[in-house]
């Protein structure tokens, strides 16, 4: 079981495992839009767990990329039951969970809403590629202990360990992780509210959903041209995925995934090539058929 729309590379290494994916949908909304019509489909979800009984989910519950969103308290502990009683795994990616900007509330890691009698239904896998450095390619496995002993004797067969020297620095920079997380979200917050200017004056018909968290927003533009936007904006040298990207079978290609956290001058130039893209298409319209169009 899978989100939709999902980090592409997950979709990958699933399917390379040889999985079959079931997929549950995730809405970022808009604006003007009641906040139940956002996040996470509670009862597709539920009932993918009731129905097909999957061996393993893979969620996003906190800063869900690409939409942003956050799944509430109340919500996880009734997706983990669920889970529990359907005997399925899931994996919560906590990769960008750490980046708040301005969310309310203090949220427990995922797995800390499971059930303490029923082990093993929460698996929480972290890196620092997002909240200290990209280069840093250093990341962790939390679940008990038999599963990662497991983890441990499966990883011989692929590589030969991480790296010694990333290991070091991460450590060395883990008791500087509050004052590194307080300036990520100081400059995350100046990046989104930076881009939602940007995009509301260059583009005043797309739909920018505000997140209080993560480095991305998922943008409904409004017509089933990501793909073609996003080849035309390589034009202009700007590389940005297409929403299709972050779902299977063509889906969302009514959405953009446009990322806040680089510097203001970078988006200023970013948006620009956008919009030269943008305008490019709007000399050549798509006919909207409408195909689809409640779903993508």
């Amino acid at each position: 079981m899978i989100e939709a729309p999902s980090y592409p590379h997950a979709y990958e290494a699933l399917r390379a495992a040889g999985a079959r994916l079931m997929t549950v949908g995730v809405s970022a909304g808009g604006p003007g839009e009641h906040a139940s019509t956002r996040g996470w489909d509670e009862t597709g979800l539920v009932q993918t767990l009731q129905r097909s009984n999957p061996v393993l989910g893979y969620l996003m519950p906190d800063f869900h990329n690409p939409t942003g969103q956050s799944m509430p308290e109340g919500q996880r502990e009734r997706v983990l039951a669920a889970a529990a009683r359907a005997g399925t795994v899931l994996i919560a990616d906590e990769t960008i969970a750490e980046l708040a900007i301005d969310r309310i509330g203090d949220f427990l890691p995922f797995a800390a809403y499971a059930d303490a009698d029923r082990p093993g239904t929460a698996v929480s896998i972290g890196s620092v590629g997002k909240t200290v450095w990209g280069g840093l390619r250093i990341g962790w496995i939390r679940a008990e202990r038999p599963l990662i002993r497991r983890l441990v004797s499966a990883r011989l067969a692929g590589d030969l360990g991480t790296p010694i020297l990333e290991q070091l620095i991460v450590t060395q920079l883990l008791g500087d992780m509050p004052a590194i997380l307080a300036r990520r979200s100081a400059e995350l917050r100046q990046g989104r509210d930076h881009l939602e200017a940007l995009l509301a004056d260059r583009f005043p018909g797309w739909q920018v959903p505000h997140v209080d968290g993560g480095v991305t927003a998922w943008v409904n533009i409004g017509s089933p041209v990501s793909s073609q936007l996003a080849l035309a904006a390589r034009n202009h040298g700007l590389v940005v995925p297409a929403g299709p990207q972050f779902g299977i079978d063509g889906a969302f290609e009514r959405f953009l995934r446009v990322p806040f956290c680089y510097s203001p001058g970078e988006m200023d130039r970013a948006v620009h090539a956008l919009g030269l893209a943008w305008d490019s298409l709007l000399r050549h319209p798509v006919p909207d058929t409408g195909y689809l169009a409640d779903v993508v």
